[in-house]
């Protein structure tokens, strides 16, 4: 959208880097030299196994993040961080430095400078890892030119998608079993509120809630074929049965079958013909003269702008037995899902 770079990297022993906020000793064997040997040693970084090890990695980050390289915290997510910069003709944007544990990733106009001359002066980066991101939390990430000529990421689960599916054929394997062929993520008419089938004993149920957990990250790394399957499915987790179960093999075929799938985020901005929408004069209804409250803390808008469009659907008392309604919904940015 902005025409920013991309730069991903992983920090070297990354817990080790931080001050630790226990207060750990070793008594030092022959190792650390005669003069030594016997000696008491305070342990000064991060120690793993330590029960807050994570936790003065994150502060360590932060402070390093926000007091020395100036940038501020997403109010949306905190390990998202944002810094005002400016492109060489003088546009200002924002840029932005994700950051889960030990990955890191730039979107920027200097990604590079950002990250080997400002984070990598504090901490020790993997050299192998810089460079454009090619996996990211799971999913598989490339540039591509789209059919209408534009430049534009993808996010793929194709990898994850079938290292889960290996996984659940080796399950069935052991049990005599082989994975359903499947055209559709549930069987046609399925639903699993009225299934009556024997419940599941603590170790299959453990098993479910397992593969629910996959399933459920598979959505957030793009496959939103699937959503909504999933989600009728979480709603079992208290209480699963057989047929449940069974449902979700029936799933995993489907996926083995619709491995190797990818979201592209196109930023072209989308025709919308205004007339479509028809103006409605609302100063005379219950809510009165109604402006839109805009966060006063908001960041000041950046950038090239973009359109947003927003797409709701409901299964009206869709439930068979509760008669509730799932609602579900899609927000483009442009054309970006």
């Amino acid at each position: 959208l902005n025409d920013l770079d991309v730069l991903a990297a992983d920090i070297r022993n990354a817990y080790l880097q931080a001050p630790s906020s226990e207060k750990h000793y070793i008594i030092c064997g022959p190792e650390f030299g005669l003069e030594h040997e016997g000696k008491r040693a305070k342990i000064v970084r991060a120690l793993y196994g330590g029960k807050v090890l994570g936790r003065d990695f994150w502060v360590h980050l932060r402070s390093c993040m926000q007091e020395t390289l100036g940038f501020t915290s997403c109010l949306a997510d905190p390990d998202v961080w944002m810094r005002k910069q400016k492109k060489a003709d003088g546009t200002e944007y924002w840029e932005y430095v994700l950051l889960y544990v030990d990955d890191a990733l730039v979107i920027s106009d200097r990604a590079e400078s950002t990250l080997r001359d400002e984070i990598g002066k504090y901490f020790e980066l993997k050299e192998e890892s810089v460079g454009p991101p090619k996996i990211y939390l799971g999913g598989q990430m490339r540039r591509v030119q789209l059919e209408n000529g534009v430049n534009a990421w993808t996010f793929g689960s194709a990898q994850y998608v079938k290292a889960a599916v290996t996984n659940v054929k080796e399950y069935l394997a052991k049990r005599g079993k082989v994975l359903p062929r499947a055209k559709t993520p549930l069987s046609n008419g399925y639903r699993p509120e009225i299934d009556i089938t024997e419940e599941l004993g603590v170790d299959e149920a453990s098993y479910y809630q397992s593969l629910i957990g996959i399933l459920r990250w598979m959505v957030e790394l793009g496959r939103i074929d699937i959503c909504c399957e999933v989600s009728m499915m979480s709603s079992h987790l208290a209480l699963p049965r057989k047929g449940h179960l069974e449902q979700l093999f029936h799933m995993f075929g489907y996926l083995d079958k619709h491995h190797n799938a990818e979201m592209p985020y196109d930023p072209t901005e989308p025709e919308i013909d205004e007339a479509l929408f028809e103006r409605k004069d609302w100063t005379q209804s219950i809510y009165g003269d109604v402006k839109e409250e805009l966060p006063p803390n908001m960041p000041q808008p950046l950038g090239r702008g973009f359109r947003m469009r927003t797409y709701v659907d409901s299964d009206h008392a869709g439930e068979s037995l509760t008669r509730r309604s799932r609602t579900g919904f899609i927000t483009f940015l442009n054309r970006a899902p």
